[in-house]
């Protein structure tokens, strides 16, 4: 008897990405420079993730039995495969899509899980209404402007708000969830902003004309849309913001409260901008990234503050990374700060260290200087964060360093920092640096970053044997679940991996069952059925609520392999790779890094 018939007699049979044929079981700084803004990291320290050893097979179709008439809202701005085909709610109910929809996640840091959730609420389709099925509370059509707007995209949710005109009639959230993301933006259509909430008698309403009449220099409309705020909302921390929009003294920073007034807050923090009002560091609302997008845009907060703020808007994809290097131009240097910016970085990895590099790097002229500039930007950015726009910006700063000799000890480094952002000519060039200046104990690493960004090698098993030669050579047990980790996502995306690999990475103890990865087990199951029955919405739905707001980048890797499965059993290979991308730009590295 083999080793592996042995664990597989002793553990059973390992944990499925994606159902079985049959049935699936479901599973459980110097005193003269500025103090530094502190802002928690974000997203917030997981654990380490646990070893598992998937195996993906083909789901079987799953018959469901058809449903009634479909649900009115069903028009998109995506048709066919620019959405998720022609009826991507095909099997499920109304009542059942609801709930999902309402749990997608807003808040996160992965490009790929926001851009496939935009796709998913824009497609054009119906689910099935049950006969005698009574009205939901909401409306699908409010229920998807609404998580539209709170991700980040208020044109979308706009141009929805178009097509079904009345969704919003009713629906209070919804419209004000819009008219807010669009206060965010700083691209508010007042008028048809206001159109909006006419059927609405809440205050916000009426504030929200106030700021129109004071924003378009309407004075005598906002004199007298204050004389009625000041009757009935005295203690409205919006009040006095107001009275400075129409020409009285602006209140102190420090005597707003934005904690107070979380249902207007939106509004607040664009009155603020608008009446040139600063927020201080202390004041900043750290669990409302929107929030934070709209301080790091008030040219009136201090620029240190606004980076920080910035940074951890963008870490959610609430800015982008232009509007980041942007902020990180601003911060004011003191003193020779620029010159001993590494001795800075020993102390301080926020938001000002970050800015005082790219000040550097625009002032370095040395290509030295430069390329330890960009290794040390890279080095600075959180690995959950490689993909998003926090990580494009070190790669705006890298895209000044030309790949030669003179650059190749950050080869490995930039590669990995390309593939994460899916730049993979560049990251291709700077891999292939890595490869002929390199020894292969410093890139071997490398290779299933590029085997899952690019799709190519995965066939050859002795490349395989080869990069589980280097990487567990010396590997402690955290490096060992790294690795299995990885094999995890290799596997999600058609790379074979035998099973003497994985009792090799195991040590021998065999896999364990994936229920350590922490999920909701009832989900974990349904992504499963979904798949098998060829339900590409609910497959999509119940992916993305299985990868929350932390995203692929901070879970265990089995949870990302498990949907990344999933999605491509359902036709959707191109954002299942890059969800494995992301996840394991985050998790490889070279044994021996201490960044990670």
């Amino acid at each position: 008897m083999t080793a592996a018939q042995a664990a597989a007699q002793a553990f059973g049979p390992p944990v499925r990405l994606t159902p079985d044929a049959a049935v699936e079981t479901p599973v459980q700084p110097r005193s003269s420079a500025p103090a530094p803004v502190i802002v928690p990291a974000y997203p917030p320290i997981v654990t380490p993730p646990p070893a598992v050893s998937p195996v993906v097979a083909r789901p079987a179709p799953v018959a469901r039995a058809p449903l009634g008439a479909p649900d009115p809202d069903g028009a998109g701005l995506l048709d066919g495969l620019q959405g998720l085909g022609g009826d991507p709610w095909r099997g499920i109910g109304r009542a059942e899509l609801l709930a999902l929809i309402a749990a997608l996640p807003v808040d996160t840091p992965s490009p790929t899980v926001k851009a496939l959730e935009r796709r998913l609420l824009l497609s054009a389709g119906s689910p099935a209404v049950a006969t005698g099925e009574a009205p939901p509370p909401r409306r699908l059509g409010a229920l998807r402007i609404e998580k539209l707007a709170r991700l980040g995209d208020p044109a979308g949710a706009a141009e929805l708000a178009g097509r079904l005109p009345a969704a919003l009639v009713a629906d209070e959230p919804a419209a004000r969830a819009l008219t807010d993301a669009e206060l965010v933006r700083g691209g508010l259509d007042c008028p048809r902003a206001l159109a909006r909430g006419k059927s609405f008698a809440s205050a916000y309403w009426a504030k929200l004309g106030l700021f129109c009449r004071a924003r378009s220099g309407d004075r005598a409309g906002t004199d007298e849309a204050l004389a009625v705020l000041r009757d009935s909302r005295r203690s409205d921390p919006f009040l006095p913001v107001a009275e400075a929009l129409a020409g009285a003294t602006p209140p102190p920073a420090r005597s707003l409260s934005l904690q107070a007034d979380a249902d207007g807050l939106a509004l607040l923090l664009a009155a603020l901008r608008i009446a040139r009002i600063g927020v201080p560091p202390d004041r900043l609302p750290l669990d409302n990234l929107p929030a934070l997008a709209a301080i790091a845009t008030n040219p009136a907060v201090d620029p240190a503050t606004r980076a920080a703020a910035g940074e951890r808007a963008a870490a959610s994809l609430f800015l982008d990374a232009r509007q980041l290097q942007d902020l990180y131009a601003q911060v004011p240097a003191v003193g020779d700060e620029l010159l001993r910016v590494r001795d800075i970085a020993r102390r301080d990895r926020g938001a000002r260290t970050r800015a005082l590099v790219h000040q550097a790097m625009a002032a370095a002229m040395d290509g030295r200087r430069r390329v330890a500039l960009a290794a040390l930007a890279m080095e600075l950015v959180d690995p959950r964060l490689r993909a998003g726009p926090v990580g494009g910006a070190a790669a705006g700063l890298l895209d000044g360093v030309s790949p030669t000799g003179d650059a190749a000890a950050l080869a490995p480094a930039a590669a990995r920092l390309y593939y994460a952002q899916g730049r993979l000519d560049q990251a291709r060039r700077w891999h292939d640096l890595a490869l002929r200046s390199g020894r292969s104990a410093d890139t071997a690493w490398l290779w299933p970053l590029a085997v899952v960004a690019t799709g190519q090698g995965a066939q050859d098993p002795r490349a395989l044997t080869e990069w589980l030669d280097e990487a567990l050579r010396g590997a402690d047990t955290a490096a060992r679940s790294r690795i299995a980790g990885q094999l995890a996502l290799l596997q999600a995306t058609g790379v074979a991996v035998p099973d003497e690999a994985w009792m090799t990475v195991t040590d021998g103890a065999g896999p364990p069952s994936g229920s350590e990865a922490g999920v909701d087990p009832a989900f974990w199951q349904r992504l499963g059925d979904a798949a098998a029955g060829g339900r590409i919405g609910e497959t999509v739905a119940v992916a993305l609520i299985l990868l929350g707001e932390a995203g692929p980048a901070t879970l265990p890797p089995v949870v990302t392999a498990r949907v990344a499965a999933n999605l491509k059993a359902v036709g959707l290979e191109p954002d299942a790779r890059a969800l494995v991308r992301e996840a394991m730009a985050a998790v490889i590295g070279p044994a021996t890094s201490t960044s990670e």
